[in-house]
């Protein structure tokens, strides 16, 4: 995970928002922006809680999953309305998954305005509720900030207003479910609720909802990210490495960048931080006899970092020197995101061996 932007009180509130997210490894156009995986996999979420707290502090942590929630909630709605511009075998990349969310919700007569929206419900399965107990115990205050994301842009895309939600109740508390209010952004501020106050203020609504129609991959020209790999995304083209707290992603483009890449890292003083390693091999072809050696050399490296591999992207013609290996512990996975996620469960699993 790369360290967020600095703050600049003076920066448009959504470029603020953008640059943060994509900093974080979460710019639009990720993988792990693309991927409903947070939203059904415990395990990844709980380690993903525990690194964004020791990252950014509650606080700012709290923003930056509502709003990682927000983008997949409009993308979800605007998909179900048939907003997204997907683009299906024109060369485009084709949908991310829908992500799997458990609403139960209804409209409520509203205080504020004549013409006001109002919605109540809740989260039956309580899944970021019991994702963070996991990791970091009871919380004094509703803690599921994602799913309130998510479900704020679920609630304003399907409905065609700007709607914000606040969790009323929370499992991660002790209580017995995960309840919430939503209600229009410009209806909080008569509240009196400080913390939606803020959080209105750190919505930006028209930026994301331009994201959320465009097809996955597409760029606006008046986008405020950066292109390709600098905002963190998966450029199999590029050979960056990316670095999320103790998981680091390897590219394997050639044998001589491959080893160069690990040699130079290792005389950075920060790879102990490094507990998982994924090498990515791009299906790249990789022969039996100097290939599968140097691929041995750059694992052998990375445990002298007292990280674990794992190796993804395996070419079918890569498969037998993937077998002449010697190695007895490598963990291999189908796919990058699946990769990425066990690469957090396993450093989350030795973060509390030690």
């Amino acid at each position: 995970m790369r360290n967020p932007p600095a703050k600049n009180d003076a920066m448009d509130p959504s470029v603020r928002a953008l640059e943060m997210l994509t900093a974080l490894g979460f710019g639009p156009d990720t993988l792990l922006m693309n991927d409903p995986k947070l939203f059904v996999d415990g395990r990844f979420l709980a380690s993903l809680l525990v690194e964004l707290e020791d990252e950014l502090g509650e606080r700012d942590a709290a923003l930056a999953l509502f709003q990682i929630g927000l983008l997949h909630g409009l993308r979800d709605a605007a998909r179900m309305c048939g907003d997204r511009e997907e683009a299906i075998g024109d060369g485009r990349l084709g949908a991310p998954d829908t992500t799997a969310l458990v609403l139960r919700w209804s409209l409520e007569p509203s205080v504020d305005r004549e013409d006001a929206l109002a919605v109540r419900g809740q989260w039956p399965e309580h899944h970021e509720a019991q994702a963070r107990c996991a990791r970091l115990g009871v919380a004094s205050s509703p803690a599921c900030w994602m799913s309130a994301g998510y479900t704020s842009g679920w609630l304003s895309g399907s409905l065609g207003r700007n709607l914000l939600v606040r969790e009323v109740e929370c499992a991660a508390t002790g209580a017995a479910s995960c309840c919430f209010e939503a209600l229009e952004a410009e209806d909080w501020a008569t509240r009196g609720d400080a913390t939606m106050e803020w959080l209105v203020d750190h919505v930006p609504f028209t930026a994301f909802r331009a994201i959320a129609v465009r097809p996955a991959g597409a760029r606006s020209a008046h986008d405020p990210i950066g292109g390709g790999a600098r905002d963190g995304g998966f450029d199999r083209s590029q050979a960056v490495v990316h670095i999320w707290g103790p998981v680091m992603v390897l590219p394997f483009t050639t044998l001589d960048e491959a080893l160069g890449t690990v040699e130079m890292l290792g005389r950075d003083p920060g790879i102990s931080e490094i507990r998982t390693v994924v090498v990515d091999l791009r299906e790249q072809p990789l022969d039996e006899g100097f290939g599968a050696a140097a691929l041995e050399q750059v694992l052998e490296t990375i445990e002298s970092w007292d990280a674990q591999s794992l190796i993804t992207g395996i070419a079918p013609s890569a498969e037998a020197a993937m077998a002449s290996l010697e190695s007895s512990h490598l963990v291999l996975r189908k796919d990058l995101s699946e990769a990425i996620a066990t690469a957090f469960q396993i450093a989350d699993a030795q973060r509390h061996r030690i």
